[in-house]
């Protein structure tokens, strides 16, 4: 977008004076950081990127979220721990777990994800349509994240 600028850190900023919601992509593939940002930006957003979990949580602690989007299999620290350790630091923070592969027994990384703190889970490949809806509804004014089955 025009009116956007890159910081220092890689993150998208919006122009003086503009306020955009800010979305956090955590993921261990260029390919999907770089398209994600671009959607996102597309629809109004901030983006921050992050390779893996424990530079996504970094950035988390950092700039403070309005949402975030995080791959479950990644190398240093797995989307789990860092859906974990999000939630313990802020209860409230609005995640989505993105997963292509990987599974305990007969669970999906995306099932135990959401089970365990992910207020939306997506596979991969990621459908533009179904992220921007479920990246929409949780921006929604007034959303309160549903509990999760254990």
């Amino acid at each position: 977008m025009s009116e956007q600028r890159k910081d220092s850190l890689g993150t998208s900023a919006a122009a003086p004076g503009a306020s955009w919601p800010t979305v956090l992509v955590i993921d261990d593939e260029p390919t999907i950081r770089q398209s994600l940002e671009v959607l996102l930006e597309t629809y109004g957003f901030q983006v921050a990127l992050a390779r893996d979990g424990a530079q996504g949580l970094a950035a988390f602690r950092r700039i403070e979220p309005d949402l975030v989007l995080t791959d479950i299999v990644m190398p240093n620290q797995d989307g789990i721990e860092t859906i974990l350790t999000m939630r313990r630091e802020r209860p409230e923070a609005k995640i989505i777990a993105m997963s292509g592969r990987g599974s305990v027994g007969n669970t999906e990384y995306i099932d135990i994800a959401a089970r365990l703190g992910a207020d939306a889970a997506i596979p991969k490949p990621l459908e533009a349509s179904k992220l921007i809806a479920a990246v929409e509804a949780l921006m929604s004014a007034g959303h309160t994240p549903l509990p999760h089955a254990a």
